[in-house]
């Protein structure tokens, strides 16, 4: 991505960036195709550790310092101009073609990348279970520009760290301080990436913790070169050449077999490291059958001379496309973005990067450098800033529009287009509200994550002197789903509803299980699911006032069988124990059946296929409904106080769950109800909810 270089500017280099950016941009574009494509940023960190400590080096070497100022400067005037301009452009093509409901996360992404932090951003929203189907953002590829930002700032203070220890050493030289503090950071940083893969995969993949070791595996590989000058090419050319081959064959190979599941960075990154580390050892080899006609050729210099500003503008192009398009991309489409990408790559190229690279601005001093630099972040982000406010008024007025219609009783809207004697057609109304962009834009939301323990408890309906009855909704998020339809029972009902919902932790005795997940990520779920549940438990007993539990679960989510039993066999017979420990203040046990589960990819079917909703991305009923323990345990159980709701006919359209009826989209992804379609729920739910507590049901 960047283009950092020594005094002489190597073939071979160019070519790995040039094999490196097409990885990426393949993977992006069809990660089917290319499913371990994302090595090629390693293949760049690599590089950029190799190019940035060759220069740090030579500079201690003739000057006996590094100057901070001048190569920070030197940094922000060859990277930063057409990263800015991508992303202010960005910003424009995002208020201009993406839906407004994705606009605000967006642009929140955007102020992330300006400022260079949105590897942690990403991160952060990783471990977040409300976002794990989040719509990728268009400057998500902004992260690992973010990491080698962030190297950029520290390598060179370490640097100066070897010169000042050495400086007090008698025996230590700066090269040998630097080996010491880089060979430190490769050992640290490779045990750190694979111990935290193996804990959290998801998170491990952006940190920049994880990846130093790439950089510094590219800076010894520097220092070994500085050492010993002339010392890879001196190398017998056979063994140059074989080694260049193994490497390219290496990623290559890395870029093939890894997927999405493959472990990483982890050790699963030493191949690709360790491959770009051989051809840059094996220094552009001469032999005729060696890799360098291949990486030495015209296309394969120019691509790696635009590898940069081709990383900056593919991404953009990838998720906003399909917007104006309103389908999914055609082979034709990629190659027209391939080909936009290549012309935006060159123009950046030609006319910002290299005229601010090489021209005026190479003679201003640091300190103009870096005031204009912040100017034009701080103008970025106070851009984006602005936008996100208006972006979350125009949500919520959105949420406030949805929420009247609703409200207003349409009688074949959602669900009451599937009531008895409605004389409504279900898939007549070609109207998918909300908006895909807005079907998770919840105006209420209360859950713990999956990384907490917290107990939540959000109050919904009457007042507690004025409530009837007291219930609290209590499950996973396929509880917290229901939040909606609840809450408007409530307030119909004159009822009180407290809601204490935890993602991936369903309100029993039993530990969950997830054979996806690795040993320490299943560790920490079953421990703050445990903590959850005593807590939820507790708060039951010490609340008489709580006459009602209402009680869901995502029936697809496994827990340890017990010996000699199916998970699903345990579930059932622990959901009634956990029932048999509520107090007596609890009269009425409510389970509710769970929902079906869509075909992944739903909300894009629903955009592709506009008024065809219905029909295209139905699933069929047998495949969208499973066992469900929960549903068994309440059926099975003699305790007269628990009682099965069961509104899977709310979901059903001749044999078929379609994602769209009476006009509203019922999923915000493949296996959650939508708030709108919940609400639409409202009056159905809550005539099952009067008849099982005998309560008089409301007009």
């Amino acid at each position: 991505m960047t283009s950092g270089r020594t005094t002489e500017v190597r073939t071979d280099i160019q070519g790995l960036r040039a094999i490196a950016v097409s990885l990426v941009v393949v993977f992006h574009l069809a990660p089917a195709v290319l499913p371990g494509g994302y090595v090629g940023v390693d293949v760049f960190f690599v590089i950029s550790g190799f190019l940035i400590t060759a220069h740090l080096l030579r500079e201690m070497a003739s000057s006996g310092r590094v100057n901070l100022p001048r190569f920070w400067a030197r940094r922000a005037r060859r990277l930063l101009p057409a990263a800015l301009l991508v992303l202010v452009v960005t910003v424009v093509a995002v208020w201009v073609l993406a839906p407004t409901g994705f606009v605000p996360g967006f642009l929140a992404q955007v102020a992330a990348s300006a400022v260079y932090v949105q590897n942690w951003a990403l991160a952060d929203q990783a471990v977040d279970y409300m976002a794990a189907e989040a719509q990728v953002s268009p400057v998500q590829h902004y992260w690992s520009l973010s990491t080698e930002e962030q190297f950029y700032i520290v390598w060179p203070l370490l640097m100066v760290l070897a010169l000042w220890l050495a400086a007090r050493s008698r025996r230590g030289t700066p090269r040998r301080v630097v080996a010491a503090i880089m060979g430190a950071i490769l050992v640290g940083s490779l045990a750190w990436s694979i111990w935290h893969t193996a804990v959290d995969p998801a998170a491990a993949y952006f940190v920049t913790t994880t990846r130093a070791w790439e950089f510094a595996a590219g800076g010894l590989v520097a220092l070994v070169a500085a050492a010993r000058p002339g010392w890879f090419a001196a190398l017998p050319p056979g063994l140059r050449a074989g080694l260049a081959w193994a490497g390219l064959a290496g990623i290559a190979v890395a870029a093939v077999l890894y997927t999405g599941g493959t472990p990483f960075p982890g050790f699963t990154a030493l191949l690709p490291v360790l491959a770009t580390v051989a051809v840059i050892v094996a220094h552009d080899p001469e032999p005729a059958w060696s890799p360098r006609g291949l990486l030495a050729t015209r296309p394969m210099q120019w691509l790696g001379d635009v590898s940069y500003s081709v990383y900056l503008w593919h991404f953009p192009l990838i998720v906003l496309v399909p917007f104006v398009l309103r389908r999914e991309l055609t082979p034709l489409d990629m190659l027209c973005i391939v080909a936009a990408t290549l012309l935006l790559a060159w123009g950046s190229k030609e006319w910002v990067e290299d005229p601010i690279r090489t021209g005026m601005t190479a003679h201003w001093r640091p300190r103009l450098t870096f005031a204009a630099t912040a100017a034009a972040m701080a103008a970025v982000v106070a851009v984006t800033f602005a936008g996100v406010g208006v972006a979350d008024q125009q949500v919520a007025q959105q949420q406030h529009e949805l929420k009247k219609i609703v409200a207003s009783g349409e009688p074949c809207l959602g669900a009451a287009a599937l009531e008895s004697g409605s004389g409504c057609d279900p898939e007549s109304n070609t109207v998918a509200i909300p908006d895909p962009a807005l079907v998770d834009k919840s105006p209420e939301r209360c859950i713990t994550n999956t990384r907490d323990s917290q107990l939540k408890v959000c109050p919904y309906g009457v007042a507690e002197e004025d409530a009837t009855r007291t219930i609290a909704l209590v499950g996973d998020s396929h509880a917290e789903q229901w939040l909606s339809a609840m809450s408007l029972t409530a307030e119909k009902h004159d009822w009180r509803v407290l809601v204490i919902t935890k993602a991936s932790c369903p309100f029993i005795g039993v530990d969950r299980d997830e054979p996806s997940k690795s040993d320490a990520e299943m560790a920490a779920l079953v421990d703050t699911c445990r903590t959850w549940n005593t807590e939820a438990l507790r708060y039951i007993d010490e609340h008489p006032e709580i006459d009602t539990l209402v009680t869901s679960a995502k029936s697809a989510n496994p827990v340890k069988a017990a010996a000699g039993e199916t998970w699903q066999q345990t579930a059932t017979e622990a959901y009634k124990e956990r029932w048999e420990q509520l107090p007596s203040t609890i009269e009425n046990i409510v389970a509710i059946r769970d929902t079906p589960r869509m075909d992944k990819g739903v909300l894009n079917c629903v955009t592709v296929s506009g008024a065809d909703a219905a029909q295209n991305c139905a699933v069929p009923v047998d495949k969208a409904f499973g066992d469900d323990p929960l549903a068994d345990a309440a059926e099975s159980d003699a305790d007269p106080r628990v009682s099965l709701i069961d509104m899977s006919d709310y979901f059903i359209v001749d044999g078929e769950c379609p994602p769209v009826i009476g006009g509203v989209l019922a999923f915000r992804d493949t296996h959650h109800v939508s708030w709108v379609y919940s609400s639409t729920l409202a009056k159905p739910i809550g005539t099952k909810m009067a008849e099982v507590v005998g309560d008089t049901v409301a007009a």
